[in-house]
């Protein structure tokens, strides 16, 4: 016997959870949220960093305590160590956070339509923020040899203004270069990719629920 349309358990639709049925396509727009929810922490954390233990290395040259060889090899590999570890926080932030509109969920790499999302572990998070690490260097070298010739250019026409724009230029087109390949391996490389056993999808964050048809009292029967 069939059931009235309005008499199935509505609840059990809320609860459906992150699956193909409900799988959003990444655009430009997903990336470049999550691109700046990583980059301002990441660069503001890593630079407050740098420049207290730059500041500690200076103080121990100073009492002697460090020689003045391990001081430039530590200053040298400062802002790498120091922004690798700042950046494998901002993967597992980025990861777990809710978007207005969207979350990244990990789901296995051929998921049903029922399936749960995995928890994201130490390894997962290891293998995204890998993926994100060695794209930016690989992408990095190939930008600033690509483009090296223009804007050496550009950056040698600003920078005879004098003044403050000898310093000011070469860390604006840093950060923006580093900014655009952020960007773009968040956007290419991370988003809807597999990794070992997971894919690193988007899910909306309401829950995609099929309203019931609304049936409509049927009218008294007139007397004749």
């Amino acid at each position: 016997m069939l059931s009235n349309p309005g008499s199935f358990d509505a609840a059990s639709l809320e609860r459906s959870s992150p699956s193909q049925e409900n799988y959003l396509q990444p655009n430009l727009g997903h990336g470049l949220r999550i691109w700046w929810a990583y980059y301002w922490p990441t660069s503001l954390i890593s630079s407050i960093i740098i420049v207290v233990l730059a500041a500690l290395l200076r103080k121990a040259w100073e009492n002697d305590v460090l020689s003045t060889q391990v001081v430039r090899w530590a200053n040298r590999i400062l802002p790498y160590v120091v922004t690798s570890a700042v950046s494998m926080l901002g993967i597992w932030r980025i990861l777990r956070k809710k978007f207005h509109a969207f979350s990244i969920a990990l789901l296995p790499r051929a998921p049903a339509s029922d399936s749960e999302p995995l928890s994201l572990s130490f390894q997962r998070t290891l293998r995204v923020w890998w993926e994100f690490i060695w794209r930016n260097v690989v992408y990095s070298v190939i930008l600033r040899i690509a483009g090296s010739i223009a804007l050496s250019l550009t950056i040698g026409i600003l920078a005879t203004l004098g003044g403050p724009m000898r310093a000011i230029v070469p860390f604006v087109s840093q950060v923006l270069m580093d900014g655009a390949v952020g960007l773009f391996v968040i956007y290419s490389g991370i988003l809807d990719e597999e990794f070992a056993d997971f894919r690193v999808t988007l899910v909306p964050r309401a829950p995609i629920s099929i309203a019931a048809p609304s049936v409509e009292p049927a009218a008294p029967n007139s007397l004749a």
